[in-house]
């Protein structure tokens, strides 16, 4: 049986799901809605791209200091600013018709959905004991597959029933309802004697430290600069599947926006399944005796071979067969993001685990936007998607290589002993 403390950690860990679904339907929608704005609009495709960047550009420097802007004024407050902002410009990007407005708002949802990931890392970091940690993170992030899971088909049938305007205002309304019910449900975490000793280490490693010395002692951290360029190299490729998919589906495979929307839930149902085994498998192995460093390297690698599966759907001779081939990528993309988005928790106790998230989030933003211009570059000088593809298989298992080159042992940083954070 669970205790009350149990209990409640896992109904924040529900929230923080819920809320991820909803900040997932707002960044996907547009993906949905670019076959229509592009033809609409006579837009190209380093148009969209362009478009797509603007989101990019807010949330992966908005991730640097939404992080430290978290640590600072904690989760309740900052997650009611956040989903504030972000449910109001989703709203708003029904009035956009350039390339211009477009670009402003999605700047705009960007730079308030920087925190959401940030402050549930940090959040799930504070409640939940080490060898619960990857498991709560997984279910907290597998939000982004039912969110991705669910706009397609749902965008779709407002979009063809009711316009793509009515689309952004029926995605953007309910995060204005979940604010109120966090703001009703959420307290901080205080040390418990039933916790773990990991619990017990983070509650004395917590005293305050200055927010203007934690970036530069971060930097000169080679496990803080592997779980940045980690992201950097392999984050571009979950941008690939959220943006461009609906795009190539309707315009070089020929379906329809209606069939799009529902072939679609296949690779995120399967991006939701590689959250949860994510999780689940790293917590299975950890409670088997694996150290974090063992586990986290077996994970990742193996998530990374899954993710090589964009290469051999240039061959896929039917919609299906592209979309059962991009799912095995969307499965292993889901592991790989539970585990990298649990190192932070492994490598610095939670009073920073906000900052570091950011600062790889700004990592994995600046190459996401990198592989982004260069897709509308190559879509619009080769009329073909097969070269992204290519590359986009290829980058994981890259990512796996750099980040493990550069880590070392994955650990807790050794100068982050107990009681050292006062002297930072």
């Amino acid at each position: 049986m669970l205790n009350h403390r149990a209990r409640y950690r896992w109904v924040l860990c529900a929230l923080l799901f819920l809320i991820t679904v909803n900040n997932y339907m707002d960044r996907q929608l547009f993906s949905i809605v670019a076959p229509t704005i592009t033809t609409q609009f006579s837009l190209r495709a380093s148009d969209i791209a362009l478009i797509i960047n603007a989101f990019l550009l807010a949330y992966g420097f908005g991730q640097m200091f939404s992080g430290r802007f978290i640590d600072w004024i904690g989760p309740r407050q900052g997650f009611t600013l956040a989903v504030l902002i972000w449910s109001l410009a989703g709203i708003c990007t029904s009035f956009a018709q350039s390339v211009l407005a477009f670009s402003f708002f999605r700047f705009l949802l960007g730079a308030a959905e920087s925190g959401n990931f940030p402050g549930g890392v940090k959040v799930l970091t504070e409640w939940f004991p080490v060898r619960e940690r990857t498991m709560a993170v997984g279910v907290f992030t597998s939000g982004v597959s039912v969110g991705a899971m669910l706009t397609p088909p749902v965008a779709a049938y407002l979009i063809v029933n009711y316009g793509w305007q009515f689309a952004f205002v029926a995605v953007g309304a309910p995060g204005l309802l979940w604010i109120l019910v966090w703001r009703a449900v959420y307290q901080p975490a205080h040390g418990d004697p039933d916790e773990t000793l990991d619990a017990h280490l983070d509650a004395r490693e917590c005293t305050p430290q200055p927010q203007s010395r934690r970036w530069s002692f971060l930097l000169r951290q080679r496990l803080t600069w592997a779980v940045i360029l980690g992201r950097f190299v392999e984050e571009p490729v979950g941008w690939l599947f959220y943006s461009w998919l609906p795009l190539y589906l309707n315009k070089f495979l020929g379906v329809t926006l209606m069939n799009t929307g529902f072939l679609l839930t296949i690779p995120f149902i399967t991006q939701d399944v590689g959250f949860i085994l994510g999780g689940w498998g790293a917590s299975r192995l950890m409670k088997k005796g694996w150290s974090v460093d063992q586990t986290r390297r077996c994970m990742i690698f193996m998530s990374a071979v899954c993710m090589m599966s964009p290469i051999a759907s240039i061959a896929a001779t039917t919609p299906l067969a592209f979309v059962l081939l991009i799912s095995i990528a969307t499965f292993g993309h889901g592991s790989w993001s539970s585990n990298i988005m649990s190192m932070p928790g492994d490598i610095v106790p939670h009073e920073a685990v906000g900052t570091l998230y950011g600062l790889s989030g700004c990592g994995g933003a600046l190459g996401s936007i990198l592989f982004t211009h260069a897709i509308g570059t190559l879509v619009d000088a080769q009329n073909s998607f097969d070269t992204v593809f290519v590359i986009g298989g290829l980058l994981p298992l890259t990512a796996a290589i750099v980040m493990f080159a550069v880590s070392g042992k994955i650990q807790r940083l050794p100068s982050l002993q107990v009681g050292s954070l006062q002297r930072l």
